[in-house]
């Protein structure tokens, strides 16, 4: 892989202080090149934060100076997609030609409202994209969690794969107890882990490979409509690390999202596995053995490891989930839905039905707490649909 086939973007205040941690962890071995990291956001204090102490491979820009005067967006998400604007094609220069884009940004803050002009440029450009975003705490105010309710969308609609992430989930699995402070920091390493991991898997392949030529495969095979996926990391060390990281992601509560077991309903999953030179063959085994019982027997698992000195003693593990393509889970009550950027007809949501319905003919039924997820809501509740 080329140092500039890959390319972490990072969007807004939050997202910066998040990225500089991945940036500052996953250099594994110094004879590889540093992450490439563009930080964006239209608020020069914050950014100056970022940048001390210096991080090798991480670029700070600010955009909407002429707008904003380099302050924050006071909360507005037309304000971020308007300065993005202003300064697309200097961004564009930034961001160059990578081959994949990782996104990070934190919905509720008005700077992530450019991630919609930010993944458009990069879909006209090529560029493959993967999005993680956040959703605010729910004390956090109605403006956050309205602005986020209106990026969110924008988000699933124009990216390539995109997880939204509401930070209440990465504090579930967390210890009891925490200060604010403490929560938000907890919850800031729980997503840079993940993140981390995916990037090391990406610029490390071990013995199998899952890189980024891999991921855009993925990626590009789905079309034009975006890629939903959750995600989950799990870390053991000893004689039976492999049973206790299978166990970890069996509990997670990231892939129990709305009452729906998203690794059973998983369409494709990437499973990178992280270890040292002292990876057993038979630890991958236990490993894959038990993953491989927590999907459907449908689902497409692609594998990836890693192998460095680094991670002598401990296994880390990080699964992907990916629902099907254009849909998403919406609640234990309702239907797959179309999610992406072609819905809009009845004829486009009735083929989507008749889509999943077809996807589980002669194969095993998806039954939860006694119900048949395979039929139509309609179908279930008995409701009279008008023509």
């Amino acid at each position: 892989m080329k140092a500039d086939d890959l390319l972490f973007i990072s969007l807004g205040g939050a997202a910066a202080g998040i990225a500089r941690r991945i940036a500052g962890n996953v250099r594994r071995d110094p004879s590889q090149p540093p992450m490439r990291l563009l930080v964006l956001d239209t608020d020069d204090a914050v950014l100056q934060t970022v940048t001390n102490p210096h991080i090798e491979g991480v670029s700070v820009t600010i955009f909407g100076t002429q707008r904003l005067d380099g302050k924050g967006t006071g909360g507005d998400h037309v304000f971020g997609m308007s300065a993005f604007r202003d300064d697309a094609q200097t961004l564009l220069q930034q961001i160059g030609s990578p081959r994949l884009a990782i996104v990070l940004t934190c919905c509720g803050g008005g700077t992530s409202g450019a991630c919609e002009p930010l993944l458009r440029l990069l879909n006209e450009r090529g560029i493959a994209n993967i999005v993680f975003a956040t959703e605010p705490l729910p004390f956090e105010g109605d403006d956050r969690k309205h602005c986020a309710s209106v990026v969110v969308p924008t988000i699933m609609a124009n990216a390539n794969a995109a997880t939204v992430v509401p930070l209440a989930t990465l504090l579930k699995d967390g210890p009891e107890g925490l200060t604010a402070a403490q929560s938000f920091e907890y919850a800031a390493d729980r997503l840079s882990a993940g993140v981390s991991l995916l990037w090391t898997l990406l610029v490390h392949p071990g013995y199998l490979q899952f890189d980024v030529e891999h991921l855009r495969q993925l990626l590009e095979r789905e079309g034009s409509l975006t890629l939903p996926f959750t995600f989950s990391d799990a870390s053991a060390v000893g004689e039976t690390r492999a049973a206790e990281v299978v166990t970890a992601i069996t509990d997670s509560s990231r892939f129990k999202l709305r009452g729906i077991n998203c690794l059973a309903n998983a369409r494709t999953a990437i499973v990178g596995v992280l270890a040292g030179e002292d990876l057993r063959l038979s630890e991958l085994n236990v490993l894959m053995n038990g993953l491989r019982g927590l999907f459907h027997k449908q689902t497409e698992i692609l594998l990836g490891t890693v192998n460095h000195a680094s991670f002598n003693g401990k296994l880390e593990v990080v699964v992907f989930a990916f629902t099907q393509s254009g849909t998403e889970m919406l609640s234990s009550e309702d239907a797959l839905q179309p999610v992406g950027r072609k819905r809009s007809s009845r004829q486009a949501r009735a083929k989507g039905l008749t889509a999943v319905k077809d996807r589980f003919d002669d194969v095993e039924r998806t039954i939860i707490d006694g119900v048949n997820y395979d039929e139509p809501t309609y179908l279930r509740r008995n409701i009279r649909l008008k023509r």
